[in-house]
């Protein structure tokens, strides 16, 4: 069942919206998992904004800009970490919390929060909103599901998590899996985020906009905050590591 640890349940059908929300080409994967999106970054940056510009003037282009400058993942499960650390998919691993960011400020252009602030107390999911803010110098974006947790019960009925057993890695799995908190489009709003994609002027707006109506009919919440620091990216400095996270020795 070891397997069953580097399971996830992130919907792949984000993958074209959160890639169309990328800034700059430093980018942090807050709760990485297996490292879908740090592979797809890597691999299809020139579907990202940042990417896309010198394929338009594909003769003369940047050939440093072929892939992120630096891309980095972090996750609490150290069999995330070994697996993304084997197939190389990121620049930098980081063994941590989510809302314990061991990097300096400003340091990456754009962080990622996937489907992650629903697995975390409700303090510590706001807690790490506030850390991915002093780490980002341009974007936050984040996904959480509209029923994260149960209407009438508030926890987190889904029945695959019905499960009975002794066995350590299956309990930190459905640990790790089970929603604790929850959070909606208009919490987000109040907190600074745009919910939905950008509706620019021009005459394709009016499509724009009724797209961005259809896309946030989903189960999924995807919400942007735009920061206003106008300045470069700063140092990328890591904090040093502890030699155990959680009672577990550091994967390096």
């Amino acid at each position: 069942m070891k397997g069953a640890l580097l399971v996830g349940s992130s919907p792949l059908a984000m993958i074209v919206r959160v890639m169309n929300e990328i800034e700059g080409t430093r980018v942090l994967d807050v709760g990485c998992g297996c490292g879908v999106y740090g592979y797809i970054l890597r691999n299809k940056w020139q579907d990202t904004p940042p990417g896309r510009v010198q394929f338009r003037t594909f003769a003369t282009r940047d050939c440093t800009n072929d892939e992120p400058e630096l891309l980095a993942g972090l996750d609490i499960q150290l069999e995330n970490i070994r697996r993304c650390s084997k197939h190389r998919i990121y620049d930098f691993l980081a063994l941590a919390h989510a809302n314990d960011l061991p990097f300096s400020d400003n340091c990456f252009d754009t962080v990622l929060c996937i489907e992650v602030l629903e697995h975390l107390e409700k303090a510590k999911a706001l807690e790490a909103l506030r850390q991915m803010e002093r780490v980002a110098n341009k974007r936050i974006v984040v996904t959480v599901p509209k029923l994260a947790l149960d209407r009438k019960t508030g926890r987190d009925e889904r029945p695959f998590l019905k499960v009975e057993s002794e066995d350590p890695d299956v309990c930190d799995w459905v640990d790790a899996e089970t929603h604790k908190c929850s959070f909606t489009a208009s919490e987000l709003s109040r907190l600074g985020f745009r919910i939905g994609r950008s509706v620019y002027g021009g005459w394709r707006a009016p499509f724009r906009f009724l797209l961005k109506l259809w896309e946030n009919r989903s189960g999924q919440i995807l919400a942007i905050k735009e920061l206003s620091k106008h300045k470069e990216a700063g140092e990328f400095v890591v904090a040093s590591p502890n030699r155990y996270t959680e009672g577990v020795p550091d994967y390096r």
